[in-house]
């Protein structure tokens, strides 16, 4: 009871005194820091008939109020409960308001009619629950524009967004992306305003029961009832244009979808791309490594045999002899070398043939 300023005693007190049904309590309750999305579908009227004949009517209203503040939420969610036994055999109207804090818009418009109300001011039992009304829906028609309005300027950063660009505002992608308008706020406007049209209809569905018997006059049940079909218009009214904002934020959220969805498959086609051109790199290279490799398997034994045997493969003759002569030994040399080169190419082949099974065997 902390956020009403009512303590537990005091409510007791007031639940005790007059017999009042413990459900008030459960509208009591809802009062917090603000309304909460999860309670978005609670508190339309509810009516409980007494055994000496009297109406309890309760409910809570929600509503949207300018925040004063000025900050970056222009417009808060805000509750108040009412609370009314009507009793037609002539002892009067019981009302209790609840307000999460003092000199609310509502309170006043209150102390205003009960000072009127010595001028010949109407005390039908209606006049405060329209009071309500007339205080508070009016309010659902600015909140809504100004979500319009963000919704807007929502719009034209998705339409203005260039993804492609590594230079894009972080700024406004960070903005898009936020789910402010589904989750915080459109999302439970609806449920919000539905709860209200409930209110309105059975009051006036209340309206219709006391003149069938007769406990208010038909002018009184006709003007209430007009008020009536003017609210539920009204409220019906700020459910479409609810339902237009889902939308259109729907078709934004598509849209960044799409584009991100696109976004990312331009990032894997270039990385694609790039992988691509570093795998024929490295094939070529590959390539080249095994052509210098493999010269080299040829080359090295001829040579390391010849290093071996050295210059006496030849004889030089004198300074009167022209030329030189093979050595007769020169067979050595080719019957040494052969056989090394084909053995060192047969295990240079056998070595790569098991490292590609190898690697054929990891991938599977």
């Amino acid at each position: 009871m902390r956020p009403l300023g009512v303590t537990e005693q005091a409510m007791r007190k007031l639940i005790n005194t007059y017999g009042i049904d413990a459900t008030l309590l459960d509208l009591a309750v809802s009062f917090g820091d603000k309304p909460q999305s999860a309670d978005a579908g609670h508190g339309a009227m509810t009516v409980r008939q007494k055994e000496d004949g009297s109406y309890d009517m309760q409910y809570l209203f929600t509503y949207a109020e300018r925040n004063a503040a000025q900050g970056n939420v222009p417009w808060t969610i805000r509750q108040t409960c009412v609370f009314h036994r009507y009793n037609p055999a002539g002892s009067g109207n019981l009302w209790i308001f609840f307000h999460a804090r003092p000199r609310s818009k509502m309170q006043q418009l209150i102390e205003a009619e009960i000072t009127s109300q010595h001028a010949g001011v109407s005390k039908s039992w209606y006049s405060m629950h329209l009071l309500v009304l007339s205080a508070y829906i009016g309010n659902w028609r600015w909140c809504i524009r100004s979500l319009g309005e963000e919704i807007e300027k929502t719009v034209d950063i998705a339409l203005t967004l260039d993804l492609s660009r590594p230079d894009t505002d972080k700024d406004g992608l960070i903005q898009l992306l936020t789910p402010q308008y589904l989750g915080d706020k459109l999302l439970s406007l609806s449920s919000r305003l539905q709860v209200a049209l409930e209110t309105v209809r059975r009051l006036n569905d209340m309206n219709t029961l006391f003149q069938s018997k007769g406990l208010t006059t038909d002018s009184d049940s006709q003007l209430f009832a007009s008020e009536m079909a003017y609210y539920v218009t009204t409220i019906e009214g700020y459910m479409k244009s609810v339902e237009v904002l889902e939308g259109k934020v729907k078709g934004i959220s598509d849209l960044l979808a799409v584009a991100l969805n696109l976004k990312g498959q331009t990032v894997a086609n270039e990385i694609n791309d790039k992988m691509l051109q570093l795998t024929s790199e490295a094939f070529e290279d590959n390539a080249t490594v095994r052509v210098v490799t493999l010269v080299t398997l040829i080359y090295l034994p001829a040579s390391f045999v010849s290093t071996l045997l050295g210059m006496n493969l030849f004889e030089f003759g004198d300074s009167n002899e022209k030329g030189f002569t093979i050595s007769k030994q020169f067979w050595i040399f080719v019957v040494t070398a052969v056989p090394l080169t084909m053995l060192t190419l047969g295990s240079w082949y056998i070595i790569t043939k098991r490292q590609d099974l190898f690697t054929s065997i990891i991938e599977i």
